[in-house]
């Protein structure tokens, strides 16, 4: 019966905060649960012979060694073979007979040259009887006639030895090559005890160096112009493949390749959700070895349960982490629940993604993980984005397989994400921000291939895919960004400046029906946005916002001031009560308006909000003076229904908006003259008691007061 009477005094935990609970612990819940997704262990042995009483699946994935793997083999041993290139050797004889046959008619040359009393004729019998490179008779008599041609002989020998040094292949040999696929062979210069891989492509053939022979000794200093012809004539023709295919050392290379290769074991991979052996199913050895495999990946159901109880903790200290976070320097994202909810879906959402794709093989930078901060950045702010774009990261890096790389590039991407959309002004600007993230993936990327040494062409292939990644991630925030602004209702600074534009219906109807109104609505935008970005508060949301706070006033514009010419008012001819009755009723109108155009509800507080309970002082005093019994006048009658402003922001517009409308009644709009106006008007709003529900400080008051005064000094001064 004590125990009984403890729990009556016990007070039940508010509504809000069991909400807040409620979504902390799901989320929790929900994460380990995705983390753990395919890592559940059988706890069951079979036996050989026996029938199996049950289907079993493969609850991860794994791999088991099945005995040699034959076919695995032979194509290693294909693929060593193939690796090992043709044998070409230089033969060093070409080089030798194409020298000496050069030697013997340079050697011809000089003795006819240097034997007198011995005629032309027969001296160019004498070049014609060693003339075994078939030169034309013109170039053997351009040799008799030139005055310097034992200058050529040691320049075209040059020439001959570099050209054969490098190898020449005959046009058929290459052109099998080709036919054959081989892109290189290997050249051996057993001479110079040398070999080096030469392209198939690169190799040269008689013809090759025969054809470009022209430009061979253009920088010669021998100055005859028909002895230089003649040299390049002798080169041509001394030119001749030397490059020889040694077939056995081919192939003994070729054995020696196959012989080192490992016999290849038989590793069956399987998959998560794949069956081992079917219900009904006589169990074998291979049954057996494979559900040994399982056993062996798997984990003990103790340690098992232990393993979720650890991750459990770290998952809570992560979801704890933001929370205290947004609590403590976040109030309007903590104190709304669907803000709250907005949060936790994305994150769920996100590695849930980032499950599937890990149990489909799939890689690491298919996961969006930058699509979470930045959307919550452009949603609720770049702080709390920031916290989260870490926290998520980590996340991630659990639930694609604990990797510490993937996590420190998911959060390089998604912080640098975030700073790209900071000042974001058009949806379009979204996709360069998707760009941003994955140019920040790919660097990332690439600094970590160089550190963890991998191969060029890998570092290339998943820079490129994460590069590919930051373009979808702005892809999909293009696409899904109004969809979450709508279902959660709230207002981003694109939106604001969409809806700032003129040309938005509302505004254009204020425009054309109210111009007065609109031209108010303008300057109180001006001092509201300027007294916001003095303190600190959204100065984007009250610019928008006053301009459709008098939304209302179009539908009966010609009872108000600013749409008023001056001898005349139309409240002249209505009585006191039903003039407060049409001001008043410019809210409600207001806000049925904006119902009707799909206006957003942070929008439509300032509608409501922009007069909060304030008096309608000037149709009161009238109402006061013309009515006989005080005690029927109440003056609950000519108050706004409000509710009070409940942000910053709509304080503030409640406040431009009396100081705009008090400011066009001075007759002397001096400096001193507007900041007393200024001052007086925030003061009387503060001991009516109209600032009470928001969260302005008397510092902020006092900075709102001088920068009106600033604000209204340039409108009236200018």
């Amino acid at each position: 019966m004590q125990y009984m009477n403890i729990f009556k005094r016990l007070k039940p935990m508010p509504r809000d905060i069991t909400m807040k609970w409620f979504i902390a612990i799901a989320t929790c819940i929900a994460l380990v649960s995705v983390i753990y997704i395919g890592k559940i262990p059988y706890g069951g042995q079979p036996q050989v012979g026996k029938v199996a009483d049950r289907n079993i699946y493969a609850p991860l994935d794994f791999s088991f060694n099945a005995g040699e793997d034959t076919e695995k083999t032979e194509g290693l041993k294909k693929d060593a073979a193939l690796s090992v290139k043709d044998i070409y050797d230089i033969d060093p004889i070409i080089y030798e007979n194409s020298a000496q046959n050069i030697k013997t008619i340079f050697g011809a040359l000089k003795e006819v040259k240097t034997t007198e009393n011995l005629g032309f004729e027969h001296r160019l019998a004498r070049l014609k009887s060693v003339n075994k490179l078939n030169l034309p008779d013109n170039d053997l008599k351009a040799l008799l006639a030139s005055s310097e041609p034992e200058k050529a002989e040691p320049m075209i020998l040059g020439q001959l030895e570099a050209v054969f040094s490098q190898g020449v292949i005959s046009s058929d040999e290459k052109e099998i090559l080709e036919k054959q696929g081989k892109t290189a062979i290997k050249i051996r210069n057993q001479a110079a005890k040398t070999e080096y891989d030469a392209d198939v492509r690169n190799l040269k053939t008689p013809a090759d160096i025969q054809n470009p022979a022209q430009s061979l000794f253009a920088d010669s200093p021998i100055t005859d112009s028909k002895l230089k012809a003649v040299m390049k004539d002798i080169a041509s023709a001394a030119v001749s493949a030397n490059l020889r295919s040694n077939v056995v050392e081919t192939s003994g290379r070729r054995e020696k390749a196959i012989s080192s290769v490992p016999t290849q074991e038989k590793l069956i991979d399987v998959v998560q959700g794949e069956l081992i052996i079917n219900r009904g199913e006589r169990v074998t050895p291979f049954h057996v070895a494979k559900f040994e495999a399982l056993r062996a990946a798997s984990v003990s159901e103790q340690k098992f349960a232990l393993s979720i109880l650890g991750i459990f903790f770290i998952v809570a200290l992560l979801v704890i982490i933001p929370a205290l976070y947004i609590k403590y320097y976040e109030p309007a994202i903590y104190s709304n629940n669907r803000r709250l909810l907005l949060v936790a879906l994305m994150i769920v959402v996100i590695a849930a993604i980032g499950k599937a794709i890990s149990l489909s093989s799939g890689p690491a930078y298919f996961v969006p993980v930058a699509i979470v901060p930045i959307l919550i950045g452009l949603l609720l702010g770049v702080r709390p984005a920031m916290i989260i774009a870490v926290v998520l990261s980590v996340l991630a890096g659990l639930v694609v397989g604990e990797r510490f790389d993937s996590t420190l590039i998911f959060i390089a991407g998604s912080v640098i994400g975030i700073y790209s959309v900071r000042t974001i002004r058009k949806r379009s600007e979204l996709f360069k921000a998707g760009m941003v993230v994955g140019v920040s993936n790919a660097v990332c990327v690439i600094g970590l291939g160089i550190l963890n040494n991998l191969e060029s062409n890998v570092i290339l292939k998943d820079a490129t895919m994460f590069l590919m990644n930051g373009l979808a991630v702005g892809i999909i925030i293009l696409g899904t960004l109004h969809i979450f602004e709508s279902l959660f209702k709230i207002t981003t600074n694109i939106s604001l400046l969409e809806l700032a534009d003129p040309n938005n219906p509302l505004l254009k109807e204020l425009i054309l029906k109210a111009p007065g109104t609109y031209h108010h609505s303008l300057i109180v935008g001006n001092l509201a946005e300027a007294a916001c970005d003095a303190i600190g508060a959204n100065g984007l949301l009250a610019r928008v916002g006053s301009y459709y706070h008098d939304i209302g006033k179009v539908e009966k514009s010609e009872y108000f001031a600013e749409n008023q010419p001056i001898s005349e008012s139309q409240h002249d001819k209505l009585a006191p009560t039903m003039s407060s009755l049409i001001i008043i009723n410019h809210v409600k109108d207001g806000l049925e308006k904006a119902k009707r155009a799909g206006l957003n509800s942070s929008l439509m507080d300032f509608i409501e909000q922009h007069h909060g309970t304030g008096l309608i002082y000037y149709f009161y005093q009238r109402a006061l003076e013309s009515v006989e019994d005080l005690n029927k006048l109440e003056e609950e009658g000519f108050r706004y229904p409000g509710p009070r402003p409940q942000t910053k922001e709509t304080a503030i517009v409640h406040l431009a908006d009396s100081v705009e409308a008090a400011s066009r009644t001075l007759l002397n709009p001096t400096p001193a003259n507007l900041e007393e106006l200024v001052r007086r008007i925030i003061n009387n709003k503060f001991i009516d008691g109209q600032l009470d529900e928001c969260d302005l400080t008397l510092k902020d008051l006092n900075m709102i007061a001088a920068t009106f005064t600033k604000v209204l000094t340039g409108v009236y001064h200018t």
